[in-house]
């Protein structure tokens, strides 16, 4: 009897261990509670996408731009023009008679030669330096153009080639006014005009 007793208790305790390792073996391996998945939301984009697209394809009306301004022509120094002095005698612009023409004899050679060096030399009489030019020491050296009738007057003056300088052109210019009447025309010789080119220098000693 005292053995069967013995034998109850050693089976209970033993069921009671099992039910204890069992109960810790189920507490350690139950599965740990999953967190919560993250609230998610929808965030539309086509709205701004398609707002955008609309305001970039429909840009507002701006005014037209002004037309441009035409450009200034830039300014050309004006051509050289001849200087008329004293307008010709009507005598002088008439047709010669054709019976003078023909029995017009050539003019004597030395009578030209001495009447051109008279030209030059009461060219060269009337010449002025400028003051402003010869205080700075502005040299240069131009030819003029000079045509002038039987009695003298001056039917044209211009510069064949300038000097470099403004008022050294000017200068040369002012000399063949000056010098207007040049001598009239010799005895003999008939030419009704004379066109003919003098060198003009201005040089400082």
């Amino acid at each position: 009897m005292t053995s069967s007793r013995q034998q109850f208790g050693t089976a209970l305790l033993i069921a009671l261990l099992l039910h204890g390792v069992l109960a810790a073996w189920m507490a350690l391996s139950r599965p740990e509670p999953l967190p919560d998945p993250p609230r998610t939301f929808n965030l539309n984009l086509l709205m701004p996408v398609a707002e955008k697209t609309v305001a970039e394809a429909t840009p507002l009306p701006t005014e037209p731009p002004p037309k441009p301004k035409p450009k200034p022509l830039p300014e050309l120094p004006l051509p050289q023009e001849p200087i008329p002095l004293d307008p010709p005698p009507e005598t002088v612009t008439a047709e010669p008679p054709p019976a003078v023409a023909e029995t017009a004899a050539p003019p004597d050679a030395a009578a030209t030669i001495r009447y051109e060096q008279l030209l030059v030399a009461w060219l060269e009489k009337h010449k002025q330096y400028p003051r402003r030019a010869k205080r700075l020491r502005i040299q240069g050296q131009g030819m003029l153009r000079i045509r002038i009738d039987r009695s003298g007057h001056t039917q044209l003056v211009a510069l064949e080639q300038r000097t470099g300088n403004r008022m050294l052109d000017k200068a040369a210019l002012d000399m063949a006014r000056r010098a207007n009447p040049f001598p009239p025309f010799p005895d003999g010789d008939p030419r009704r005009e004379l066109e003919f080119v003098v060198p003009v220098v201005f040089a400082l000693r």
